[in-house]
């Protein structure tokens, strides 16, 4: 696709609420690792939970309960976005569902939403998938602007926009069902994989052709190799800044990934049990990480049990 010129337009209306229909039940994408190596993630099962996994793999309760619709998760890592500024994001009515928690001995908290995919870049700034078709910035003073004036041309062809990440020279990336897309730091978007397509059989029943992979988690490496949840295939893919996509992790049935992090060259993987299924206390998840020596690790297997302790 010939890259075209995009530029920042004031916030329009709130036409596209009105429009796009409403999506099936997933479970949450959101896992994040901060700079000292802790890992953070959202288990959608039951009333919801967050998780943190300290660099030893001792694992601990966060928060708990009223989290079970949200999905995404992101690092504020210097403490921007108060309490009071997410309120204001919430009165706009520009997302449902936004909350923050503080992590102790430090001003970073963790940003979770349901409504649409976000994510801080490394200056520090939030960007969101407004009504999942178009990228919006989030000010900490509550202003909102539109970043990709024609991305919803784009999206309309693609789908839905269901996971957002940002690359170390400032550029955006975004993943629809089945494609990828960039904007760089001038303003210039593209479509990196219009589709991503893979040799394998091993699909959720029922998966439309259009959907397929069903992408999910998104995170970018600092040499700007692209690494994405494909849901529908049950793996994560590895998309070269050339285009070229291989399969890198396979999860076994009833496993599926739905999120992505990465830090220092290792990368860490959400996965959910039963992610094709709407009945959200069918999920149970998992963290894998797939170390940069090539080796595999679990780091977290929750069980139901663990949930009601």
């Amino acid at each position: 696709m010939r890259p075209f010129r995009i530029t920042l337009l004031p916030i329009v209306t709130a036409l596209f609420a009105l429009t796009v229909p409403r999506m099936a039940a997933h479970p949450g994408s959101g896992i994040v690792v901060d700079q000292k190596g802790h890992v953070f993630f959202i288990d959608s099962g039951g009333d919801g939970f967050l998780w943190k996994i300290d660099p030893g793999g001792k694992r601990t309760l966060v928060r708990k309960g009223r989290l079970q619709g949200l999905h995404w998760l992101t690092l504020d890592e210097k403490g921007r976005y108060s309490g009071e500024d997410l309120k204001k994001w919430f009165d706009r009515r520009i997302t449902p569902n936004f909350g923050r928690v503080p992590l102790s001995g430090s001003r970073s908290a963790l940003l979770q939403t349901d409504g649409c995919p976000m994510v801080v870049d490394r200056d520090d700034v939030l960007y969101f998938a407004k009504d999942n078709v178009e990228i919006a910035r989030l000010s900490p003073d509550g202003r909102v602007t539109l970043l990709c004036a024609r991305l919803s041309e784009v999206t309309e062809k693609l789908g839905f926009i269901t996971a957002l990440a940002s690359s170390r020279d400032g550029s955006l990336y975004a993943t629809c069902d089945s494609a990828i897309l960039k904007v760089d730091p001038q303003g210039m978007v593209r479509t990196l994989v219009d589709t991503v397509t893979l040799n394998t059989t091993d699909l959720h029943a029922g998966t439309p052709d259009a959907h397929k992979p069903f992408l999910r988690g998104l995170a970018v490496d600092p040499r700007g190799t692209v690494f994405a949840a494909a849901t529908g295939y049950r793996c994560l893919v590895k998309i070269t800044p050339d285009g070229k996509v291989e399969a890198v992790l396979r999860a076994e049935r009833p496993w599926s990934p739905t999120g992505v992090a990465i830090h220092e060259q290792d990368i860490y993987v959400l996965e959910y049990t039963n992610a094709d299924k709407n009945n959200h206390e069918e999920w149970l998840p998992r963290v894998r990480k797939l170390g940069r020596d090539g080796k595999i690790r679990t780091l977290a297997i929750l069980s139901k049990e663990e949930r009601e302790r």
